[in-house]
């Protein structure tokens, strides 16, 4: 699982131009898969999380990919309600739901950073046999909203939920 996490990590080298390219990632244990920027990012494994944390090179801009497993049995509901109630977030401006996914979009602050607040963007998708999600979080500052709009609108199309 070693070699495939640093394989991931080197399949998504970033160069300097904001999502010029795009790279398919396959979560190894989970079996989501989502397509990511492959420019303008630095990558990192998130082993813990079962996914890759994306940080935008010369931005504040952040996107998160993961999973986890449904332990407690929540309905999308209980987790959006959960995820609503985050301290961080300021206010939810968008919302919508379907029968295995739902999204979220409004605005919060980053732990540690004060330069004002930020957009974020949620969605998560629940494996057919509701034992697990998959997410994509992104979160950048409001003034970079244009820019962002395709990115997320293309990793919100090619996120798949859980495999297992």
């Amino acid at each position: 699982m070693r070699f495939i996490l640093v394989l991931a990590m080197i399949l998504f080298a970033a160069s300097p131009s904001i999502a010029g390219e795009w790279q398919r990632y396959t979560d190894p244990v989970f079996g989501y898969a989502v397509e990511l920027p492959d420019d303008g990012f630095d990558t990192e494994a998130d082993p813990a999380r079962n996914g890759l944390t994306l940080y935008e090179q010369n931005g504040r801009g952040q996107i998160d990919v993961y999973a986890f497993a449904n332990d407690k049995g929540l309905s999308l509901k209980q987790v959006r309600d959960a995820l609503s109630q985050a301290d961080r977030i300021k206010e939810i401006t968008y919302s919508r739901a379907g029968t295995s996914w739902f999204v979220v979009s409004g605005y919060y602050r980053r732990a540690n950073d004060e330069t004002g607040d930020l957009i974020f963007y949620a969605k998560f998708m629940m494996s057919a046999d509701r034992t697990a999600l998959s997410v994509f979080e992104a979160s950048y500052p409001v003034g970079d909203k244009e820019r962002y709009d395709p990115i997320i609108e293309r990793i919100e199309d090619t996120l798949t939920r859980p495999a297992v």
